[in-house]
């Protein structure tokens, strides 16, 4: 252990034990993509609750999209480093889409979707994310720009359940960022691969780009104002409790799973001859 780590640790513990998110009785399912994010998210859960003698059963969970072994291989060495057994799972093909969607809002949808019903149905009581405080920031700028003010009321460490057929999500890495991520992992020699893979890079590049951009911005501003990451992210905590997301939740008609309209976008996509796959 460095100073570093201790610090990071330190960190996400708080957050998990302020919001209780690993507690006594509680089966995780942490989502697995093979980069730093969730490596970082896996072993941190994994440590808390082997520390804190929490009695909870913790799984990893991974949508193989056709990946390459330099996103496979990490994420099985991670998971027989921590002892863990991993749930794989395979979606459709989302390459054959030929509707008129972005493919990243495609791929989003899909992985939302299975990321709640697989391990629902498998048993689970929460899903873990590896969404950190860059995310949310970022998530956050784009949201107020856009006068998409009722998604603010998520961007927090926990989202509870509205929905019996709808897991409590939990974002441990709430109050850490990219850097720390990646730094953390190096430091502490947990597997992740140091590529960005896409299958769907060639469709739409421009994503990771703009992605990017906003990345840099944050950490251009904080060269001027040491603590603008962390004073931001306590404020976004703060303002999403003054929002509220109007949400009538049903169950699809097709599949059943919770669904703000009478077909859920998963099965509008799949489900559609003129637009699906």
């Amino acid at each position: 252990m460095t100073r570093f780590t201790d610090i990071y640790l330190r960190r996400v513990f708080k957050t998990i034990e302020k919001n209780r998110l690993v507690e006594n009785s509680d089966r995780i399912f942490v989502a697995l993509s093979g980069g730093k994010d969730s490596a970082s998210c896996l072993y941190c859960v994994k440590r808390f609750a082997d520390e804190r003698n929490i009695d909870c059963e913790i799984k990893g969970f991974y949508i193989n999209l056709d990946d390459s072994p330099e996103v496979r291989e990490p994420i099985k060495s991670l998971v027989e480093k921590l002892d863990i057994e991993l749930i794989e799972i395979e979606p459709p093909d989302i390459r054959k889409y030929r509707g008129s969607r972005p493919i990243c809002s495609v791929c989003g949808i899909v992985k939302r979707y299975l990321m709640n019903k697989i391990p629902r149905e498998k048993g689970a009581t929460k899903i873990a994310t590896g969404h950190n405080m860059d995310d949310f920031i970022v998530f956050f700028l784009k949201n107020l720009v856009g006068k998409n003010y009722s998604w603010i009321s998520n961007f927090k460490p926990k989202v509870e359940s509205t929905h019996p057929k709808l897991l409590t999500r939990i974002r441990p890495l709430f109050n850490v960022g990219n850097r720390e991520d990646e730094r953390f992992c190096e430091e502490m020699k947990i597997p992740y691969t140091k590529k960005h893979i896409c299958r769907f890079k060639a469709r739409e590049c421009s994503y990771n780009r703009k992605r990017d951009n906003w990345y840099s911005t944050l950490y251009e501003i904080e060269k001027w104002n040491k603590s603008f990451r962390q004073q931001m992210i306590s404020a976004i905590e703060d303002v999403s409790t003054l929002f509220k997301k109007e949400e009538d939740l049903k169950e699809c008609s097709i599949c059943g799973e919770p669904s703000n309209k009478e077909i859920c976008a998963y099965c509008r996509i799949f489900g559609d001859a003129s637009g699906g796959i």
